[in-house]
This record gives C-alpha cells, structure tokens and sequence, in this order.
C-alpha cells in the first residue's frame, strides 16, 4: 500500500490473521509532503507476524499525543520518523537508512517532548558512498532525555544537552557510528545485560560523557588511540581523568564493565561551546568574538551567526541577516558565508557544507543565518558577524566543538556594544567534564581605547548566572571585590580599575556572563573567560 499525501489517522490494528503488510510512503510531486500522522492510539499489531511502514525520502510518519508504535513492527527508510508529545516507540524496530547514490535524503529518527522510547530497538545506517548524507537519531529537543531498547549501525547520534540510555531490551548489538552533543553535555548510559559493542575509537564524542551501572557491559572492540570522552560515571561515581578500560585492555584503571581491547580517555573539565548575544551595529560596533584552539592536533569546529531565530524567544530587534567572517591570528580572512544554505567557497573552504551542516544537526532555523563548519590548526581564531547591507539588530554568535580529538577551545572572548534593556551582551559558556574548572570571567571596557576603539563602556558591570538563571556572583570594579590578590595572580588582571573581574571554581554546567554599564551607560564591551586549570 502507498500513500503520497497526508493522511491522520487515530488507531491500525493488525488482527491475529493478518498477514505481512508493508505501507510505503513517498511524495505524489516535488513539494507534496507524503506523511502519516497517528494521532490517537496508534499502531496496535495482534498477529504472529511484522508489519512494516517505510517513509521514503520527504515521507514523514509522526506519533502524536499518547499514541504508540507497537511491537512486532519495523518503521523506519529515508524519511523522517518523529515521537512528539508522550507518544512511545514501544517494541517497534526504527530504522534510519543513509543517502545513496540516487541523491536520495538520509533518514532521521526524532524524539520530542515528553515522548518515549520504550525497548525498541533503533537502528542507524551511514550513506553510501561516504559523501552521502548518514541516517541519524536526534533526542537533542527532548525536554528531559530517552531511554530505548538498542541502538546499532554505523549512522549519527545527537544528544544536545540529554542522556539517551540503552539496553533496556537486554539484546547484544554493535554500534560503530558516531555520537554527538554539540557541547551540551548530554551522555550515553548503558543499563540491562545485553552487550553494546562499540568497534571505533571515535564513536563517542569528546564532548559526551559516558555512564555505566553494575553487570551492563560496553565491549570496547578497537584497537590503538583511546575513545576521547568528557566524563566517566560508574554505579553513581565520577570517575577522575585518564585512561580506562576492561581488564584485557592493559588501561591504568580496570573497569569491569569494560570488555574487550579498547580504551576511553576521560579528559579533564574543559571550556566546550561558547555564545554572546549582543546588538550588532556598523563599523567598530559590529560583533567580534575570538577563541583559541589549544592542543596538538587541528580542531573542527562550526560556527555560526544566528538573528532571525532570536524573534522566537522573544528577543526585540533581531539582526534580520547576518552574514559571518572567520579570520586567523594575522587577521586574514579565512572563510565566510552568509546564508547558511549557500556555502562560499573558498579560504579554507574547499567544498558545499550544506548536507553536513544537516546532518551533524547544526542547522539554523533561518536559511539567512550563516554557518562555517571549519577544521582548525591550534591558534588565535576570531568571528566577526556583521548585518548584510549594514543593516543592525541584536545577533547570537556561537562556536561549537565537533571533532573527535584531544584539542579543545580554550579563552574566549566576544567584543560587542552595550545599550539597556535587551541590549546588554549576554556570554554563554559550557563546562564540560567530571569534574569543577576554575575560570575568570572579566568586562572590559575603558582598556580598549588603547586598542583605538571607539566609545567604550566606560564602567562595565558583570554578572555569573547558573543554567536555571541563579545569580553565581556579581562585580564592579575588579578592585573592589573580595579574590582581588587571586585576580593579580591568575596574569589577568583587568588594566583599568573600572574593569570586572570575577574568579570562580564551577562545576560542569552552563553558564552566563551579563555585561551592562552601571547606571545603564552604553559603549563597546568585551566580555572574556579563561580557563585558570
């Protein structure tokens, strides 16, 4: 059976006699959306045998409300599979295929709001050839985290800030994709007593930490460099940096719940992706935000320029098109863009990133918002983000790690203007790791007239906010404040005393730099972190 419109329906059932069934859905025409929509019970399969439901490419099947996809079924293809509200997977089989040789789209399993994924067993496969887009999970919108029966394959994984737990099916699988947090450290936890095999090196992501529990087995079946990992918890316990692994795989610390030859590397806390929200006017009032790439191997890293978007948090005068610049420690221009589905080419930009930007889950909302998904050497970066036309607005500029090595982003700082009201400069930072890093959090304002910078912030204010918005310290003037002989000692004491200056140990987490003028004066502004370990 096919289906190549829109279709809503409440409940399938499947009857002790029926036989195998398998309903295809793919587009009528370019622009018709072929899609199944449950938005009731569901599919409620009662024979002896699988049904199958297939989205091809531009095809969609999407469980709403409390609905369920059933056991003894298999859903999956190059379409979009999406859980939204409570639904559940159940017992079913998802499937993401990848892109191929016909151009057709990878698949993408989806899961949303308060949706579940019960104990199916989900499966992800890489393109073919390696150009083609690979087949993917996304949990990163979920508003808690998911748990399911398995994974398995060789396609991507996206956590964003959630943990997907697997093995609740108690069934061995082999995974030897790719997964991903973007920096939001969102982990993998393994439970039940099926085995998960993990056959590369570089399936987890530098930035994703890992959890395990009593009798739930991660055989670690490579050979040479370590999985790179940012935390390490067994049984309730963070585990400190180094190098772990089974007791054949001659690592320092012997984990039982490791099996096999491989090891992980728990790195340090480091400083994972940053963000400034700030306004974005002309000339030396445009947003310039820099960062450091630290290690001894080049770093991939995206970044990107986001306005458009801001509109849906209830952000007022949002920069309608930015357009985005990155340059070396020379200041040479090294890659643009403007519009992120039009890749400039050129610089150290030798290809289209439109399909990868997608498939790594990086993609702007807006096609005006700009992207550059850049591999870096170690060395002093800056992105410039201006409004295309001159035009000005409030802007989002974001650096997030994406490689899997060793190096990290290390200082970072954004320079912008500061005016009242939603138009103070808003610095966002991530902590990653097992354990607390201690940093500086500085304003400056009246050094950069030094530097030939035009109206600075004579008198910048500086807030440290939590991820629920607590309020972790606040300071004006540096000199005033209670660490001022640390703030001496760390080699990063502000020049001007009207300068801020805070010093804090933080465990991993989010956090928030607020930089306003006191007695809500404006000016341009640089709000900056070190990493002090």
């Amino acid at each position: 059976m096919n289906i190549a419109t829109s279709v809503e329906v409440n409940r399938i059932v499947f009857t002790s006699a029926s036989d195998s069934f398998t309903l295809n859905l793919s587009p009528s025409a370019p622009g018709v959306r072929a899609e199944l929509i449950f938005s009731g019970i569901g599919i409620s399969n009662n024979s002896s045998v699988l049904q199958s439901f297939l989205a091809g490419d531009g095809g969609q099947i999407i469980f709403n409300n409390t609905s369920t996809a059933g056991g003894a079924t298999r859903i999956g293809g190059r379409g979009a599979i999406i859980f939204n509200d409570s639904s559940t997977a159940e017992a079913a089989t998802l499937e993401a295929w990848g892109g191929d040789y016909f151009d057709e789209g990878a698949g993408g399993i989806v899961f949303n709001g308060a949706s579940r994924g019960g104990v199916a067993r989900v499966r992800v496969f890489a393109g073919y050839p390696s150009r083609e887009p690979n087949g993917f999970v996304d949990i990163s919108h979920h508003q808690s985290g998911v748990t399911v029966g398995s994974i398995e394959g060789d396609g991507n994984i996206f956590l964003g800030p959630n943990d997907l737990t697997v093995g609740a099916n108690n069934i061995d699988t082999t995974f030897s994709g790719q997964i991903w947090n973007d920096g939001h450290r969102g982990s993998l936890a393994k439970i039940g007593s099926g085995v998960l095999t993990l056959q590369s090196s570089y399936t987890i992501g530098d930035t994703v930490g890992l959890i395990l529990v009593s009798g739930s087995i991660i055989n670690l079946e490579f050979t040479g460099s370590p999985d790179v990992i940012a935390s390490l918890v067994v049984n309730g316990i963070s585990q400190s940096p180094g190098l772990y692994g089974g007791p054949i795989s001659g690592a320092p610390h012997v984990i039982p719940e490791f099996a096999g030859s491989g090891t992980v590397q728990v790195r340090p806390s480091t400083l994972a992706n940053i963000s400034t929200r700030a306004l974005v006017e002309t000339g030396d009032s445009v947003m310039i935000g820099g960062f450091i790439v630290q290690g001894p191997l080049s770093k991939e890293v995206v970044i990107r320029a986001i306005g458009p978007e801001l509109t849906h948090y209830g952000v007022p005068n949002a920069l309608a098109n930015p357009k985005l610049g990155l340059h070396d420690a020379t200041g040479a221009l090294i890659a643009s863009n403007d519009d992120w589905i039009h890749t400039i080419v050129g610089g150290i930009i030798c290809c289209p990133q439109e399909d990868l930007i997608q498939e790594i889950g990086f993609a702007p909302t807006d096609s005006r918002e700009s992207t550059i998904i850049a591999d870096l050497e170690p060395g002093n970066y800056t992105a410039i983000v201006r409004g295309v036309n001159n035009t000005t607005g409030v802007a989002l500029v974001e650096v997030d790690e994406w490689g899997l090595n060793s190096s990290v982003l290390g200082n970072i700082s954004t320079r912008g203007l500061v005016q009242g009201g939603a138009d103070v400069m808003i610095g966002g930072f991530i902590i990653t790791g097992s354990g607390p890093k201690k940093v500086i959090v500085r304003a400056i304002g009246p050094e950069l007239a030094q530097h030939g910078v035009p109206n600075p912030l004579a008198d910048p204010i500086l807030d440290l906010h939590n991820s629920t918005g607590g309020l972790i310290a606040v300071n004006d003037n540096w000199m005033d404040g209670p660490n001022v002989q640390d703030i001496i000692n760390s080699g990063h004491a502000p020049t001007d005393p009207m300068e801020s200056a805070i010093i804090a140990t933080l465990p991993p987490g989010n956090y928030t730099a607020i930089v306003r003028g006191v007695s809500n004066t404006t000016g341009v502004a640089l709000v900056e972190v070190y990493d002090l370990d």
